[in-house]
């Protein structure tokens, strides 16, 4: 279920702030207000989906907070993601550039808030912005490396580097070591059999570098864990901030 606030208001302490987003705070102040003025506030709960394969794409999504997964999904029912978007990007940027339909299942991994735009305004405002029309492309490009550089992880690190840095990735845009995942959820991530991600994370918890326990991974060594993760996540972070000019995250 998705939850709407026209013109979202004026915010509390410890809510997150409409600005947010990496790409909107690209926007001059002006564009940035008239895009605001313009947008939804929506909340939702983990596991929400934005898109199906094939769907149409009549919302775009610019995160606020939470961590969503663009998820490919075989005829065979096998998943993997294929990128992982919080609040440096957007979610259906596709629609932006030519394509009304979604390639991915795009589904939220933890409680989500986003600003909320209908595809035809945006549309409309990639006509009148020179701006946001340079950041959106670049930020596709910045999209397009990191689905290239998580099929080199797939075919060329080990699961134990690929789970830490996925482990990794996920506590840093989230600002948490607690993590609220499932075994399951992250053998369809990594798209591998949950017996042999079983056998991964119970060697890393025996090492108390992870502590998980009904549906929570703690990250309890995070010098360690990033010892053992492959550099594709720094990688990724390091072509957003060549791309868009942001000092490395």
């Amino acid at each position: 279920m998705l939850l709407s606030i026209k013109r979202p208001p004026p915010i509390e302490d410890g809510e997150r702030d409409d600005t947010a987003n990496r790409l909107l705070k690209l926007l001059p102040k002006s564009e940035l207000h008239h895009l605001l003025d313009n947008s939804e506030r929506i909340v939702v709960p983990a596991k929400t989906i934005f898109y199906q394969p094939n769907q149409a794409i009549e919302k775009v999504y610019f995160p606020l907070q939470g961590v969503v997964s663009l998820m490919n999904i075989g005829e065979e029912g096998l998943t993997a993601e294929v990128a992982m978007v919080s609040e440096e990007g957007a979610i259906g940027v596709a629609a932006l550039l030519g394509n009304n339909f979604s390639s991915h299942l795009a589904i939220a991994q933890t409680d989500y808030i986003a600003l909320s735009f209908p595809t035809y305004f945006l549309r409309k405002e990639l006509n009148r912005s020179r701006e946001l029309h340079r950041i959106l492309l670049l930020y596709s490009q910045a999209l397009f490396f990191q689905v290239s550089q998580n099929v080199f992880c797939s075919c060329h690190h080990t699961l134990e580097q690929r789970l830490a840095r996925w482990l990794l990735a996920y506590r840093d845009r989230l600002q948490t070591s607690g993590l609220l995942l499932t075994q399951e959820t992250l053998a369809d991530l990594l798209g591998v059999r949950r017996s042999s991600l079983s056998v991964v994370a119970t060697d890393l918890r025996q090492r108390n570098l992870i502590y998980y326990n009904r549906g929570k991974i703690t990250i309890s060594n995070y010098q360690e864990l990033r010892q053992i993760a492959c550099k594709c996540d720094r990688l990724i972070l390091d072509e957003y901030s060549h791309l868009l000019n942001w000092g490395r995250a």
